[in-house]
This record gives structure tokens, C-alpha cells and sequence, in this order.
């Protein structure tokens, strides 16, 4: 056998031996570490390199072929790293931090008579192409996971129509015909439906009705636009909001509808018929819910000491994890971050309540960071977040 030959048989079996171990190239973004691509000679020994080096110094050289097409890999990771504001108030940058991003906010503006009128309500969203929060000329929006489409509606409530809108581009690309006036709108966790919830009418006039007209839902595919069958669905009684709007699940299986007492969700399957509740899902009483390990639930204050305080309480031991000096947990950052409402630490006793700022707190409540500036939460031109995974 030639030594040519039997060289380039032996380069291909030790390049067969050659593995890389799996799930480097995600370690490898985690750590963010920049390393610089080396060649590595593999032998069998220093007589077989240098034979190796030999030959190959007399062969040929010929143009390197292409390199052949390397397979699919798995999406970059979402941005995870902190982002705040707190020189102003509403934010003009990005609000983020773990997993969750402000990706939108509404102001509110009071009438003289101290209700907030729908009319004056005006949506801001965050435009990723130029690092800003936008006003729109929307009447409701929603942000889907991601951060690059939203869904809108158009004013006044309820409309017969949804819109989805590219946050970049700031342009609808689509509109989708409905056959009941929606008021509210859901995405779902993988941002491939949309959970549109009807009115009969307006569910945020300050002359409107005293209770909700909910009418039903429906669910949009939001890649062909379809929306599946109307589902009819009253309000419910003992919840005197009459802005009612559904969710999803965590799953996306099931839909619920918020309440007035405990539990503070009643769960429905797709075609509205009542279901029992996922478990720890009807737990607790604050926006931020369970944490997305599901290990944790957010609780308002569990005694009656002085000053703002919430709870957090671990599901598996049914114990308190942590408490918080903040007044509400609007999101889960990570499983061991929340994203809460805090008002000034020594003026939050009477009408001091409402002067506050979103922080990012800790399950053990020891550290706090502040995300925006401060508000008068009570007060016109107030603005309220809305969160969504990014």
C-alpha cells in the first residue's frame, strides 16, 4: 500500500474519533466567551506525526476545499441581561430583566370627576428598532412573546376587527375580521394564538355600564389569521370590574377568567366549559403569579405589620420562601427575581403608597433594584406596565 494512501486513512479514522461534546456551543454563549478557533493534529504518536508532516510537506497543494454546510442549531437564546430607567418616569428606555421585558405601557388620564375615561387613555410599546417606547394611536395592544408583534385594536371598544402590528416597522400586516367586537386581547405563551375576549360594549367608559358585558371569546391562529368559533361566556358575578378580559394558561390548554375572591381564577376549557384549575394556578392573589419553575407563588402580605410587605410561598412545602418590602409582584424575572411595584421606603405609610417606582426584589426580599422612576400612581397621567417574555 502506497504511503499516501495509508496516510490519508489514518487522518480520516483519527478525524472519526474527533467528537465535540454536546450542548458547547450553548455553554459557550451562556459564558459569553470569546474564544479564538485553533486546528488540532491528532496522532498516535511522534513517529506518526512526523511522518505525517513529512509527506504532506512534498505533496501538492491544491485550493482548500468549501466547508461543508453545517447543520441547524438551536435559536440564540433571549437576552436575559438587565435593563432600567430610573432616571425617568414613564421609562423612555427599555425595562427588563430575566425573562420578562415591559414591552408596553398605557397612561390614564381622570376625568374631573376622579374616573378614568377610555377616551384618554393613551398605549405606548417599545420599538425595537430605534431602543424606545413609541406612543401608538391604538386603543388596546398586547405585545406577543418576543417582542416583535403586537396585536391592536382600533377605538372605540369594542371593534369588529384585530390588527397585528410590527413593533419595528410600526405597520399592521395584518387585519383579521371578527365576528363578535373584541375588547381585550391574550397571546399565548408560544405567541401562536391569540385569545381575543368580546363586549358588548365598552369595558373602560367611565359613563359605561356598572357591570360587565363580556359576551364570549374566540381564538385566532395567528400565522393564517383564522379565527376559530365564537365561544359564548358571561362575566362573572362576583367580580365588579367591568373590564373582564380572559387568559391563557400556562400550558396553553386551558383559558381562565379573573375573579373577585379565592380563587382568584376560574379556568375554562377551549370551548368554554368549566375545568378544575392547574395545579397552584388559582393560588395566591398577585399579578405575578407562579414562578416559572412552578415551585414558587406570589401572596400579598401575610400579617398586618406595618408598611408594604408580600410574600412569596414555596408550593412543594406550602412554607414562606422570602418577603418583600413592595406593595404588589407584577412579574417573574427568573425563579428567584421578581419584578414589583415599591413605593418610597420612608414615606410609604397614607397617600405615600402611591408614590411609587417598578424594582426588581429578590424571593428573600434583601436586594432591590430600581427600574424606573417614581410615580403618583393615584393621580392623572399615571402609566401602567405591561409585561411580556422576551
Amino acid at each position: 500500500m502506497k504511503l499516501e494512501t495509508l496516510l490519508r486513512r489514518s487522518l480520516t479514522e483519527w478525524s472519526a474519533e474527533a467528537t465535540v461534546p454536546a450542548g458547547l456551543a450553548e455553554r459557550a454563549l451562556r459564558r459569553r466567551v470569546r474564544r479564538r478557533v485553533r486546528t488540532v493534529a491528532l496522532a498516535t504518536g511522534g513517529a506518526a506525526l512526523a511522518a505525517a508532516v513529512a509527506v504532506t510537506a512534498g505533496l501538492e497543494r491544491k485550493p482548500a476545499s468549501p466547508p461543508a454546510p453545517r447543520p441547524a442549531t438551536r435559536p440564540t437564546p433571549a437576552d436575559t441581561s438587565l435593563h432600567a430607567d430610573p432616571a425617568h418616569s414613564p421609562p423612555v428606555r427599555l425595562v427588563a430583566a430575566g425573562r420578562i421585558a415591559m414591552s408596553a405601557y398605557y397612561v390614564t388620564h381622570r376625568a374631573k370627576n376622579g374616573v378614568t375615561a377610555s377616551s384618554q387613555r393613551t398605549w405606548y410599546v417599545y420599538d425595537p428598532a430605534v431602543g424606545r417606547y413609541r406612543e401608538t394611536p391604538w386603543a388596546y395592544l398586547t405585545v406577543a412573546p418576543g417582542l416583535r408583534q403586537a396585536a391592536v385594536l382600533e377605538g372605540p371598544l369594542p371593534v369588529a376587527r384585530v390588527g397585528l402590528l410590527d413593533t419595528r416597522t410600526r405597520k399592521v400586516t395584518r387585519w383579521i375580521p371578527l365576528d363578535h367586537r373584541a375588547g381585550g386581547l391574550s397571546w399565548s405563551a408560544d405567541g401562536r394564538r391569540l385569545l381575543v375576549t368580546a363586549y358588548a360594549q365598552n369595558p373602560d367608559l367611565a359613563n359605561g355600564p356598572r357591570s360587565s358585558t363580556r359576551t364570549g371569546f374566540s381564538v385566532v391562529d395567528a400565522k393564517t389569521g383564522r379565527p376559530g368559533p365564537f365561544r359564548a361566556l358571561p362575566p362573572v358575578t362576583n367580580n365588579p370590574n367591568t373590564r373582564q378580559d380572559l387568559g391563557w394558561s400556562r400550558t396553553g390548554t386551558l383559558i381562565w377568567s379573573p375573579t373577585g375572591t379565592v380563587p382568584n381564577r376560574i379556568f375554562y376549557d377551549l370551548q368554554g366549559r368549566p375545568q378544575a384549575a392547574p395545579p397552584h394556578e388559582a393560588e395566591g392573589d398577585q399579578e405575578a403569579g407562579l414562578s416559572p419553575n412552578g415551585r414558587y407563588v406570589a401572596n400579598r402580605n401575610p400579617g398586618s405589620g406595618p408598611g408594604p410587605l408580600t410574600a412569596v410561598k414555596d408550593v412543594t412545602t406550602g412554607r414562606t420562601a422570602g418577603l418583600q418590602p413592595v406593595e404588589q409582584l407584577r412579574a417573574w424575572a427568573d425563579d428567584g427575581h421578581l419584578i414589583a411595584l415599591a413605593c418610597e421606603p420612608k414615606a410609604c405609610m397614607g397617600k405615600g403608597e402611591f408614590h411609587n417606582r417598578l424594582v426588581l426584589v429578590s424571593v428573600n426580599g434583601r436586594k432591590i433594584t430600581p427600574l424606573t422612576g417614581y410615580q403618583h400612581s393615584d393621580r392623572s397621567g399615571a402609566w401602567v406596565p405591561v409585561f411580556t417574555p422576551r
